[in-house]
């Protein structure tokens, strides 16, 4: 199929190099979150050893209102563009970054693995799947939430490629709107690929590490091949 339409979950300043270049091109790109967030109120001051953050998101909402962290702390992270955003916002060094991102049960087992017997702390979304929290002991985790997703779903125009970023994204999308039989569906790592595959939903492909890097890659090459067919 030729892809003169393509919807990501994402705005448009987070969809990388290769959907800039595709709508620079004369073709249409939707881009757009589906979902909103707002702050939670947690408890302060909770004694940890590491903070574990699943996302930029979960970073900005808890130190909104827990600005004063000891030096002493470790942090970890899933995923390399979740690190580069802390240490860009927050100057945080990550301790622990997940490699592999697009896999959480993997990354899950590597990480109970490097924080051995410490106390670590989730900040989360109450949607949080728990994949990282759910491999350690009860009295080795501390989970707070942090902020509340919502949906925002709206009618999206039929589209050749939808690229779904989360879970959440994923299920507002389908609340009024239904995938096209003849176009493609793309999953930001194997929790959403997973949620599709749920809905009955195929998935052509599955990004691994979860960064724009590999998003940028594989389009750039998926394009290429159909330029290279004459389909574009």
């Amino acid at each position: 199929m030729i892809p003169h339409r393509i919807f990501i979950s994402r705005p448009i300043q987070e969809v990388g190099n290769t959907l800039q270049k595709f709508v620079s091109s004369g073709e249409e790109l939707i881009a757009e979150s589906l979902v909103s967030f707002e702050s939670v109120s947690f408890e302060k001051n909770l004694a940890c050893e590491v903070i574990f953050f699943s996302s930029i998101r979960a970073a900005e909402f808890y130190f909104n209102q827990e600005p004063t962290i000891p030096l002493a702390l470790q942090y970890a992270c899933a995923g390399q563009e979740t690190a580069e955003k802390l240490k860009n916002q927050f100057q945080i060094s990550c301790d622990f970054i997940a490699a592999n991102a697009g896999n959480p049960n993997e990354s899950a087992q590597i990480f109970k693995t490097w924080l051995g017997q410490r106390h670590v702390l989730f900040p989360k979304s109450e949607q949080s799947l728990n994949t990282y929290s759910s491999v350690l002991p009860i009295d080795q985790r501390t989970e707070i939430i942090v902020y509340r997703t919502s949906s925002i779903s709206r009618v999206i125009e039929p589209c050749d490629l939808y690229i779904f970023s989360s879970p959440s994204n994923a299920k507002s999308f389908l609340e009024n709107n239904q995938l096209p039989n003849e176009a493609n569906c793309l999953a930001w790592g194997a929790s959403t690929s997973a949620f599709l595959a749920s809905r009955g939903i195929p998935v052509f492909h599955q990004l691994q590490t979860g960064t724009l890097k590999e998003l940028d890659q594989f389009l750039t090459n998926f394009l290429e091949l159909k330029s290279d067919s004459h389909e574009i």
